[in-house]
């Protein structure tokens, strides 16, 4: 698995959010907050936070604060992203843990 199917399961939530609430300001996150590549996603800063921690990678995917907002949110008070849903699925979510876990391949 490579960043491509991180990008997709991303789009895809990010997708369904916005056929149920309408377009996405991403919190107003602008150019820090992106996905369209690998080098942005592993510099992604949300609720002030960097989304992948860069000494996660490789050892402890499901701590990272990307995958935390995912299932449970990381802001306080605690929102799980997206903000309202509908969520990425669990399953989904552990792909993104098992590539972080994996170093991030391309």
């Amino acid at each position: 698995m490579g960043f491509d199917r991180i990008k997709a399961i991303l789009d895809q939530g990010l997708a369904a959010w916005e056929q149920q609430n309408g377009p996405a300001a991403l919190h107003g996150h602008g150019p820090t907050f992106k996905w369209d590549t690998k080098a942005n996603l592993l510099a992604a800063i949300g609720h002030g936070k960097q989304l992948i921690q860069p000494d996660l990678i490789g050892k402890d995917g499901a701590s990272a604060n990307l995958v935390i907002d995912l299932r449970t949110g990381i802001a306080s008070p605690a929102f799980r992203m997206p903000k309202g849903g509908p969520f990425i699925p669990d399953t989904e979510v552990q792909e993104i843990v098992d590539w972080i876990n994996q170093g991030c391949p391309d």
